[in-house]
Order: structure tokens, then C-alpha cells, then sequence
């Protein structure tokens, strides 16, 4: 089984190649390849297995009376010269100001831990007393994130 252009670009972003996703399926082309779609499974995201659903515990309660108490988070994509990079930021709601952020050209938990890691040895936060609020994205959700933040004892929140 050969795998889409998708996880091959991956590979190779991750080996040090400087590249885009239409490249390299250009170049899957140019040899014959042609991919294959298989049937379409519709699934809700809480069925789909590695993933961990959580309850929205902000509610929209953005003014903060401590810092290092609520951190937020969220993950945007910027067009940049040399393809996309993707811009995870962690903002602490106390002070509005950013207490931590990453960027990567591959959006993934790990881009999240990367954050997380960065803002927790900035801010060295007591995870006891801390609430993580960010958004349901697959980045979010994953085992590796939720893992990371419990094992700090940091509350996880998150909105629809």
C-alpha cells in the first residue's frame, strides 16, 4: 500500500525538505501515480478512537481575577513565501497578554505541546489551579495533548 501525497509531503517536511503538498502530488503524478478513495465513513467526533471530549467549564467568563489561573488557546494558519505555517498561541486571560506560541508547517498536537511547554517554563503555573480552555480541534482533543495537560493537574475546557 502506497501512501497519498499527504503523509509522503509529512515525510518529507519532517525530513528537512523544503516543499509543498501540490509538489509532491504534482510529482506522484508525473510517474503514473493515481490515487484511490475508498468509501466515505461518517463518524461524530467523539466516536473516533485517541480523542477526548471535554466539557466547556469558561462559559464564556473571559475576565479573570489571577493570573496564571485560564489559559486559552488557538491555532491559525498564516501564507507565508515559502508555503503555510500554522501559529499556535496561548494567551493567559488574566492579562490578555501571550504567554506562549509556536509555529509549525505541520498542525498537529504536537505544534499544542510544543506551546504548552514554552508557556508552562515561561510562567511556571501551578496545573492545580489552572484551566485550559481552547476549541474541540484535533490538535486539542488528542490523547498526547489531554495527557499532557493532566498530568500537570490542569482542568481542561473546551467550547463547541
Amino acid at each position: 500500500c502506497i501512501p497519498g501525497y499527504r503523509k509522503l509531503w509529512e515525510a518529507a517536511v519532517a525530513h528537512g525538505f523544503d516543499c509543498s503538498k501540490g509538489r509532491v502530488q504534482r510529482l506522484l503524478q508525473s510517474v503514473g501515480y493515481r490515487s484511490k478513495s475508498g468509501k466515505r465513513r461518517y463518524t461524530s467526533r467523539a466516536k473516533i478512537e485517541g480523542t477526548i471530549k471535554a466539557s466547556n467549564l469558561l462559559r464564556r467568563q473571559f475576565n479573570v481575577d489571577t493570573a496564571n489561573t485560564v489559559w486559552v488557546s488557538d491555532i491559525t494558519q498564516v501564507r507565508c513565501k515559502d508555503g503555510w505555517q500554522y501559529l499556535c498561541v496561548i494567551l493567559d486571560l488574566y492579562s490578555r497578554k501571550v504567554v506562549g506560541w509556536v509555529t509549525s508547517r505541520i498542525n498537529n498536537a504536537e505544534l499544542v505541546i510544543k506551546t504548552l511547554r514554552k508557556a508552562w517554563s515561561a510562567r511556571k503555573p501551578d496545573g492545580a489551579n489552572l484551566l485550559f480552555h481552547s476549541d474541540q480541534g484535533a490538535q486539542y482533543v488528542a490523547k498526547e495533548t489531554v495527557k499532557w495537560l493532566t498530568n500537570r493537574g490542569v482542568t481542561v475546557s473546551m467550547s463547541r
